[in-house]
């Protein structure tokens, strides 16, 4: 279940694209990539906070911890866990990982899917 979920989310966060002054804008942020697919209408600046916060504790950068919560919210979805978004997974995401201590977020994301599946 892991490796689906690593796989949707490379496909389907992306990386930000580098821009020159003669290409288009790059891409949206990660945290605006989040706030566009969530149904709370929560600003982009709330999920930057806790992408920053949640960042400060992991290894990974803001765009892969991005594609972890969406790939959380989709398995949880394909598994019949219908309430979360993508600003509750973030948080909860976040709220899991230790402060103090960088460390591996795939694994906090991996967990917390495990731990709603078995609560359903």
């Amino acid at each position: 279940m892991r490796r689906t979920a690593t796989a949707i989310l490379l496909t389907a966060i992306g990386l930000a694209g580098c821009s020159t002054a003669t290409d288009t804008p790059s891409a949206p942020s990660p945290a605006q990539k989040l706030a566009d697919m969530d149904g709370d209408n929560r600003p982009a600046s709330q999920y930057q906070r806790a992408l920053d916060t949640w960042a400060s504790r992991c290894n990974e950068g803001p765009e892969k911890l991005a594609g972890y919560v969406y790939a959380t919210v989709q398995d949880l979805q394909k598994n019949g866990i219908n309430g979360e978004t993508e600003y509750s997974a973030l948080t909860h995401l976040k709220d899991s990982t230790p402060a103090g201590v960088k460390m591996k977020c795939a694994d906090v994301a991996a967990g917390y899917l495990t731990l709603r599946e078995s609560g359903k």
